[in-house]
């Protein structure tokens, strides 16, 4: 029996360890102490309409916790784009990937997103990026969403709601079943008020100062 039990949680602590790991040593860019719980993985993917979606993004994939739940939900012919800066995470997806081709890896930033996708999924802190990053993150994401497509990012807080605003219309639920408890937004972009860029900051189009 002991012997069951050391099977099972020595894995578990190993995987524990590389995210305490991944943290230390790069809290901006990896945001958590603990992995994203099954629970959180699967609301995320159920809040997705996976009837017509043949390319998908995920942005700040880790070791892929969240991945194969996307892979399970896709069709045989969709085409997933993980995006991972982290290089031994990123190393970790391309095992993945070489066991499923509908898996590609990209370990640069989400900033160069270069195609459209149906549904953008986000692991990303936005918090804990640097602001002109995180503002080209969230342009780039609207733009390259498809017309009816959908971003659904999670964070620990409610803090980057007016941030989200500033891109996307959005609702949001609660999943108390991870650690932290996490809010999940489902957004779609601004048509009518739509979001201006110069590359340096990002705000809702409206009348300038001396304007009307």
């Amino acid at each position: 029996m002991l012997n069951v039990v050391l099977s099972t949680v020595q894995p578990w602590l190993k995987h524990q360890v590389g995210y305490v790991r991944q943290f230390i040593k790069s809290p901006r860019t990896f945001g958590s102490l603990a992995p994203s719980s099954p629970w959180l993985c699967n609301r995320m993917a159920e809040l997705a309409d996976w009837t017509q979606a043949t390319t998908v993004a995920e942005l700040g994939a880790g070791d892929g916790v969240l991945t194969r739940r996307l892979l399970d939900r896709m069709a045989s012919d969709a085409q997933l784009d993980a995006w991972e800066i982290q290089p031994e995470l990123a190393g970790q997806l391309r095992t993945l990937a070489e066991r499923d081709h509908r898996l590609q890896v990209f370990s640069r930033s989400a900033e160069r997103l270069e195609r459209h996708y149906d549904i953008i999924f986000s692991c990303l802190p936005l918090l804990s990026i640097p602001v002109i990053p995180r503002l080209r993150i969230l342009n780039r994401v609207r733009e390259r969403l498809n017309p009816g497509g959908v971003f659904i990012q999670f964070q620990y807080s409610t803090l980057s709601e007016k941030l989200l605003s500033r891109y996307f219309e959005w609702t949001r639920v609660y999943e108390v079943r991870n650690i932290p408890p996490a809010w999940i937004y489902v957004c779609t972009p601004h048509r009518k008020n739509t979001v201006q860029y110069d590359g340096h900051i990002a705000c809702p189009a409206g009348p300038r100062p001396g304007g009307t």
